[in-house]
């Protein structure tokens, strides 16, 4: 195995995806690069899985009234499709307001 390739797998009891990134070519296309490369500020970046987790209770009784067989009668999301959802990443980003100055990362002189 070269030594610029990091292999990556994701498995799970109902899948497993296994692929190869160079490095030098995955830092330079990844989002956070591209994001900062066009001026937009990180915000925040959260698993799909973790954002279902956060909002159970706004989402399940719509996906309830769906009908889409995604829940199981007690209204768990279902092994399945919490495998799904555990693939995909929210990014979150923003333009900078010009009008704010960015924050001090030392101590202020005081005279």
């Amino acid at each position: 195995m070269k030594s610029n390739v990091v292999p990556n797998c994701i498995r799970s009891e109902n899948y497993m995806i296994t692929f190869e990134v160079e490095e030098e070519k995955y830092e330079k296309t990844s989002c956070l690069f591209l994001a900062r490369e066009a001026g937009l500020e990180y915000v925040e970046i959260q698993n799909l899985l973790e954002f279902y987790d956060d909002n159970r209770a706004q989402f399940s009784e719509m996906l309830l009234e769906a009908g889409h067989g995604l829940l199981d009668p007690r209204g768990s999301l279902l092994p399945k499709f919490y495998d799904i959802l555990g693939l995909y990443t929210t990014f979150i980003f923003q333009k900078p307001d010009p009008d704010v100055a960015p924050p001090l990362m030392t101590d202020p002189i005081i005279a």
